[in-house]
């Protein structure tokens, strides 16, 4: 947990802490409009709502904070360009809520999700 100092319009100091969680929930979320991310995570056969820090890693300290997040991205959209909007909304989205400077944010993309058509369809051995 990291702390940061601050002192508010009425002139009390304190700190707030944030938890990794917070942070790593605040990166998920970011990403659930974004056209081309499936989900947020290893695997394609969980989504968004499952859990929410899936397949996301933080790392906060006093006055920045890294994310590093595993997405499933659907086939068809330029990489490169669902890469830049996550990268852009998730900072934007870390820095309004925790007050805090986004140093990095590593993307790997984990898998492709495939539309219906493309799916292996399995047939049943018997009927």
């Amino acid at each position: 947990m990291s702390e940061q100092d601050t002192k508010n319009p009425s002139g009390i100091a304190g700190s707030i802490r944030l938890d990794p969680t917070v942070v790593a929930r605040i990166a998920s979320l970011a990403a659930k409009d974004i056209k081309g991310i499936y989900s947020v995570g290893k695997t394609s056969l969980l989504s968004f709502g499952d859990d929410p820090t899936r397949g996301v890693a933080a790392e906060i300290g006093e006055k920045q904070v890294a994310v590093d997040l595993d997405v499933v991205i659907e086939y068809g959209y330029d990489l490169r360009q669902v890469a830049t909007e996550l990268r852009s909304r998730t900072a934007n989205e870390l820095e309004k809520m925790t007050g805090r400077e986004v140093v990095e944010i590593n993307i790997h993309v984990v898998d492709i999700r495939l539309p219906e058509e493309l799916q292996d369809k399995k047939k049943p051995r018997v009927i």
